[in-house]
């Protein structure tokens, strides 16, 4: 039987995604209705209450079977809801490129929130380039915070008191562009693939994946995958 999301998750998901019962385009110019339904969704279309609520069962169910599929450690009930939300705004795809996913499947727990803070940006369908959204940046903090939530009786986990002493979190290494005219980067591994862009020498870039002498690269902290570049061409700035 397919695991549930939890009333929190289900609460949170509600609050970010409001209820719509007329289709409606969201910030990135997609057709959506319900609590965030995008799947055919097309201008005109209308529903029930009732219906938006069973739309919203059957995707959070949907990316809740995505979290089982992809994290290989056991995860509570909120930490579960956190990434079921997070799918659910994002994509699986997202979550499975994700810098969050390879640490978490390596036992580092701690790492969710700071990772989930990464994800708050849009694609403007007007400029074409990603900007980071007011509500993305309150959505992963919710989720953050969710993930947190336990019956842990830890006083200095569960207190609110602000502590003076802050650290990051970032355990990437950091490259640096050495191409002198620019480092082109491609839609894949191999000179076959149509350039994207270039990027200027010293640009910083983190390597998200490696395939013979390619590396994926995330040049915007992101987590995503924003192209393929010849590893050649990088320098180690942060070990």
């Amino acid at each position: 039987m397919a695991r549930k999301i939890n009333s929190a998750g289900m609460a949170l998901v509600r609050n970010f995604e409001g209820l719509k019962l007329e289709a409606y385009l969201c910030p990135a110019g997609v057709w959506t209705i319900g609590y965030g339904h995008t799947k055919g969704v097309k201008k005109g279309d209308k529903i029930t209450e009732a219906e938006a609520d069973k739309l919203l069962e059957q995707d959070l169910g949907q990316c809740g079977e995505q979290v089982e599929k992809h994290v290989r450690v056991p995860l509570h009930d909120n930490q579960f809801a956190a990434l079921a939300s997070f799918v659910f705004n994002a994509g699986v795809g997202s979550l499975i490129s994700s810098t969050l996913l390879r640490r978490l499947n390596s036992g580092d727990y701690d790492c969710v929130p700071s990772e989930l803070a990464k994800w708050v940006k849009a694609l403007n369908p007007k400029t074409g380039k990603k900007v980071a959204l007011p509500g993305l940046v309150k959505r992963r903090a919710a989720e953050g915070q969710l993930w947190l939530e336990t019956d842990n009786n830890d006083e200095f986990l569960n207190s609110d008191a602000m502590p003076q002493i802050v650290m990051a979190d970032d355990a990437r290494t950091v490259y640096s562009v050495v191409a002198r005219d620019g480092l082109r980067v491609r839609g894949g591994a191999g000179t076959e693939f149509d350039i994207i862009r270039v990027l200027p020498k010293d640009s910083r870039v983190y390597v998200l994946r490696e395939k013979d002498a390619w590396a994926a690269i995330d040049t915007e902290g992101d987590g995503a995958i924003d192209g393929w570049v010849a590893m050649d061409f990088l320098k180690v700035l942060q070990p």
